[in-house]
């Protein structure tokens, strides 16, 4: 941050105001967001102290400063894009490295030995695979269009990544469903596995209820 300091009390908060306004309409990941806010609160001090020594009063450099940057709104809305694809990309990474561990869970109750059986006997035993594939490929996409492979692949627009996000979160719920039900109709015995499954299951459809609301707030317009 610049070190330069304002001197009147009441320019100090004319600039607090104007930049929790700002923190209230930026919607993304904390970490993300305060490195946005950090650089926009050097980038008005250093708007100001410009002022200043092109000789403008203090109160109206900073009357100036905040005028150049724009309204809240307009300031919000500038970062907004990259602010949801940084959530996007954060979220589906955590499905990404959550999956392996629900999942094995699962394989140990329901199907302890795959490789010993057909493809029909293993998706009878866990009807929740399709939706996996589909979840893993919709994942892979986003991060391959969202990430360094852009300046092979087409871009994803943050509304775009915000869908595949909505979407593996419905696919994941979905799949944590299926299996818990399967467990439930069948007649596999009560086993230590099945707490460990079902308790990671039902955390990330926790998970997932909150990512699919949160994802959808972060893609709605937001009024002034």
């Amino acid at each position: 941050m610049a070190s330069d300091r304002l001197t009147t009390p009441a320019d100090e908060e004319r600039l607090k105001a104007y930049l929790n306004d700002l923190t209230a309409r930026l919607r993304g990941p904390r970490r993300r967001r305060e490195e946005v806010l950090t650089e926009l609160r050097d980038g008005l001090h250093h708007a100001i102290t410009d002022h200043t020594t092109a000789g403008l009063p203090e109160g109206h450099a900073v009357t100036a400063a905040i005028a150049q940057f724009g309204i809240p709104q307009a300031v919000a809305e500038a970062f907004a894009g990259e602010l949801a694809t940084a959530y996007a990309r954060r979220t589906i990474a955590w499905y990404i490295a959550t999956g392996p561990l629900v999942g094995i869970w699962w394989l140990l109750l329901l199907q302890p030995h795959p490789w010993r059986t057909g493809l029909i006997a293993l998706l009878a035993a866990i009807p929740a695979i399709p939706l996996i594939i589909v979840a893993i490929a919709a994942a892979a996409g986003t991060f391959a269009t969202t990430g360094r492979l852009m300046r092979w692949l087409p871009e994803a627009s943050p509304q775009h990544a915000l869908a595949a996000t909505i979407t593996i979160a419905a696919l994941a719920l979905a799949g944590d469903v299926t299996v818990i039900a399967t467990y439930l109709r069948s007649d596999i015995p009560a086993q230590v596995f099945a707490v460990f499954a079902i308790a990671a299951s039902l955390a990330r459809i926790a998970c997932s209820l909150i990512t699919m609301r949160h994802a959808t707030a972060i893609g709605a317009p937001r009024r002034c």
